[in-house]
């Protein structure tokens, strides 16, 4: 992306460039049309070019800070931010926990439903759990979201079956404790 950037913005030079030039040289000697009202929009902009280009050279110009709609952000701090928050997001998608529950465990899961209403199944998970990152599957299918129910570490949701036919898989992402 910043290479076709770039690209593009050395195109739009060089087109600026030919025309200014376009303006000022002369088909005969010495090539150059003298300093009048219809040339010195042209050389206004090749000086301002080469002051631009001259100061970029000796100066080592380089952009400190941007400040847009009153909001001040220094190009250093964005960047160590932005690698701060990608480090952040890859911790937390590495954390991601998946808790299989089948015939040799299945002592772990609890039928917690009343007669009468329909069966939920409860299970008290490794970690504690951040809400609204539990997927339950019973098999392949996957659980209806919005009738689970998160407590600490307990999660209770609703199922077809109370036996480890299929097994029970649960994937969420724990809530990560400052110690």
């Amino acid at each position: 992306m910043k290479t076709t950037v770039l690209c593009i913005s050395f195109i739009l030079f060089v087109t600026v460039l030919f025309g200014v030039f376009r303006t000022i040289l002369e088909r005969r000697c010495p090539f150059v049309r003298e300093f009048n009202d219809t040339t010195w929009q042209a050389y206004i902009v090749l000086m301002v070019v080469a002051a631009g280009l001259f100061a970029w050279a000796r100066l080592d110009l380089h952009v400190e800070s941007v400040e847009i709609a009153g909001v001040k952000a220094t190009v250093g701090q964005l960047q160590q931010n932005v690698q701060s928050l990608s480090q952040q997001m890859e911790v937390f998608f590495k954390n991601k926990r998946i808790e299989t529950f089948d015939k040799t465990n299945w002592q772990r899961v609890r039928t917690v439903s009343n007669p009468g209403q329909s069966l939920m199944l409860e299970v008290t998970l490794d970690e504690e759990p951040i809400p609204g990152s539990v997927e339950v599957f019973e098999g392949v299918l996957l659980m209806p979201e919005q009738k689970y129910s998160i407590e600490g570490r307990v999660v209770r949701f609703p199922a077809n079956t109370n036996k480890p036919v299929n097994g029970l898989t649960i994937k969420y992402y724990p809530r990560i404790t400052q110690h």
